[in-house]
């Protein structure tokens, strides 16, 4: 699906990632060659997963394979959204940081703060702010809903073990 909007073509595209027992409809947004948002959502199995590139590219992200640089994207938002995304990037795949730890990466006093830029952030899975829990590990906080946040970071600590059993 192709668009303009404000004299940009804004083109609309959607694809399917198998993750675990589940299937993630992953909808994105182009806007010049580059994405520009991501929505995700939980989807039935559908046929057509596999016949995208872009659904291999993001799968690829997602088990810690390729770099996010692989898909050309932009993300806009304030300065201070752009730092916490910048260091939420940081996180390595398969780790954790709590709200208050990314406070204090980016030298704000308040966890409240990051929760409202990593609300804002229109390309989850690129930058990983599922990554990103509350003070106790508990899983609180993301755009995409809790259950898919339990889906991802589950994901990420099975390939994490796999990896590591492999060497």
């Amino acid at each position: 699906m192709v668009w303009i909007c404000d004299n940009k073509v804004i083109k609309k595209e959607i694809f399917y990632i198998p993750i675990l027992n589940h299937t993630l409809k992953v909808q994105g947004q182009w806007g010049n060659g580059f994405l520009i948002r991501i929505k995700l959502d939980f989807a039935g199995k559908p046929e057509n997963w596999a016949f995208s590139p872009l659904a291999h590219k993001f799968r690829g992200v997602l088990e810690g394979k390729l770099n996010r640089s692989s898909i050309p994207f932009k993300a806009k938002g304030t300065a201070f959204q752009k730092k916490v995304w910048d260091a939420t990037c940081r996180i390595s795949f398969g780790k954790l940081m709590s709200y208050s730890e990314m406070a204090s990466e980016v030298g704000c006093g308040s966890p409240r703060a990051v929760g409202q830029a990593l609300k804002s952030n229109p390309l989850p899975i690129i930058i990983p702010c599922h990554r990103v829990v509350g003070k106790r590990g508990n899983l609180v906080g993301f755009s995409c809903g809790l259950e898919i946040k339990a889906l991802l970071l589950q994901f990420e600590a099975n390939k994490k073990n796999a990896y590591r059993n492999n060497r």
